[in-house]
Formats: structure tokens, sequence, C-alpha cells
């Protein structure tokens, strides 16, 4: 398409929005190709929860739609003849247990992490004390030390201590916070303006109050935000719960250590795509519910001072 656009010297410019359509193109066709190599995956592993094990036997590649129809076949095996609870090692299906004690131990570390990286995130951004940048530079710094460098020190001193095979070592090191999301709050308490934190001053307020009272309520999607973070790293830990809970009772396997259990249990792909399929649920409902919140927090310039 082709208009005439009046220049600012009263000339007359040929202008072809041909570039601009072929620019459009080529970024929607990106972001498909992008949704597709995403989405199939998911495809993938719900079409096969629901194909029959006959049929997944009698062939060599992957059931696109099922021939035969959908079956709730790998549902009913993965609820009524579980192997743990065939074997009397637990009560109710595993993937119950391990999704109870990811909750509860995933829960308990966020709730508590969120509180004392805020309050820690509060004092570097509204509290003046001696040092407090060079504190702030260090706790950064331990954002730079990679993680896995402390696996083997870490195994030590909890096996000393006598926590293997205990929920000790998966929730005990992330109750105080961390330096991430003590980042990311200073980062969001700096856009608060300081007049909030004066006035509950003169109203009385010490920082402690004044940072339950008032900075939570303001800065409350960020901290939503962070629980999102935080909740789905705990949910999808693996390395913790196997190096320190593996190879003890079955009753204090954690989701993630179930669901790669079961998958050496069951012979059958559809019952291991089924039990993921569980799995992956309580994600995409959290998700949901907290979408509008997520994307309101991690925009950090959101609340001006």
């Amino acid at each position: 398409m082709e208009q005439i656009v009046k220049s600012s010297s009263g000339s007359a410019k040929l202008h072809t929005r041909k570039g601009f359509k072929v620019s459009t193109a080529v970024i929607v066709a990106v972001l498909l190709l992008y949704a597709v190599t995403v989405l199939i995956p998911f495809y993938m592993v719900i079409v096969t929860s629901f194909v029959s094990d006959a049929e997944l036997q009698s062939t060599i590649g992957f059931v696109w739609w099922p021939k035969a129809g959908f079956t709730l076949e790998a549902y009913r095996i993965m609820f009524t003849e579980d192997v743990y609870v065939q074997n009397g090692l637990l009560s109710i299906p595993s993937l119950f247990v391990g999704f109870l004690n990811t909750l509860w131990t995933t829960l308990l570390v966020a709730f508590s992490s969120l509180f004392f990286s805020g309050l820690a995130a509060y004092s570097y951004s509204k509290v003046d004390f001696v040092g407090k940048k060079k504190f702030f530079m260090v706790e950064l710094a331990t954002m730079m030390i990679p993680m896995s460098c402390m696996t083997v020190p870490s195994y030590v001193v909890y096996d000393a201590l006598g926590w293997t095979y205990t929920f000790l070592p998966i929730i005990i090191p992330g109750l105080l916070g961390n330096a991430s999301m003590i980042f990311f709050l200073r980062s969001y308490f700096d856009q608060i303006s300081k007049e909030f934190v004066e006035a509950a001053k003169i109203d009385g307020m010490g920082h402690l109050g004044i940072y339950v009272y008032v900075m939570l309520p303001i800065a409350m999607p960020a901290f939503i935000a962070q629980f999102i973070f935080a909740f789905v790293s705990g949910y999808n830990n693996f390395a913790g719960p196997l190096l320190y809970l593996y190879g003890g009772e079955p009753a204090t396997y954690t989701l993630q250590i179930m669901l790669s259990d079961l998958g050496g249990l069951y012979s059958s792909a559809a019952v291991v795509c089924a039990n993921t399929v569980i799995a992956l649920l309580p994600m995409i409902v959290l998700y949901i519910f907290l979408q509008r919140f997520f994307i309101e927090g991690i925009t950090v310039g959101g609340v001006k001072g």
C-alpha cells in the first residue's frame, strides 16, 4: 500500500508500508514458531496420558492422536494400583504424598524467606546505618558464588549434624531469605516515597511497624511476584531432595523425587505422563490466579515516589 505524505517543506513524498508489513510478519512468525516449540512437549505429555498402553506398545513413534480414542486407564492405574501402596510403604497414592511434602516445605520457606528478605530490603532502602552500602555489596557478591560449589561442603555439614534423610536441609537454609529476593525488593522499595516512612514515624511507628503496616501493603505486587518465583523454584527443586531425602523413607519424598522414581517403576509411558499432568496442574492454577499481580510486580517502576 502506498500513500502520499506531505513533508515539512511542503513537497510530497511517496511512503510505502510494505517494509512495516514484512517486519511485522517476520516477528509474528518467529513468535508463533517459539510458541509451537514450547507447547509441543506439553501436548505430547497430555495426549500420551490418555492413550492406552496397548496402542503405545504397538508403535515406535509418538501417537499424535489416539486411534482407539482417549482413555483414562493411566489415571486409574495411577490412583488405584500405586506401587508404594501395594507394597505397604504408603497408605495413599505416592503422588499425593510427594505433593503434600513439597507443598508444606515450599510454602514454609517461601513465606519466611519473603518476610525476612523484605525486612532486609526495607533496611537497605529506607534505614540509614553505618556501612549500609558495603553490606549490600557483600550481599550481592554472594549471588556470584555458584551454588554447586557448596554441595559437598553442605552435605558434609548436614550429615555431621544428623540432618540427612530429614526435611531440615531443605527448609533451614532458605528460611532467612536470599540475595536475589533482597535485591529485587530493595529496587521496588526505592520507588516508594520516603514520605510514607516519615509520616509513619510521626505517628509513632517503629521500623518493624512501618515495614509490616506501610511497606508490605504498598509493595504487595512485588511480594506476590517473588512468591511465585520462590514457589516455582521450591516446587521444581530436584537436586536438594535427591541429595538429602532419596534413599530414606518414601513418606519423606517430595513431588519431583516421586515423579523421577515412578518413571522407573512403571513400564507404561501413559502412567508416567499421567503423573506429570497431575503434577503440572497446581502451577497452571497458580499462574492463572496470580498472573495479574505477577506482571505488575515485576514492573519495578510501577510505584513512583
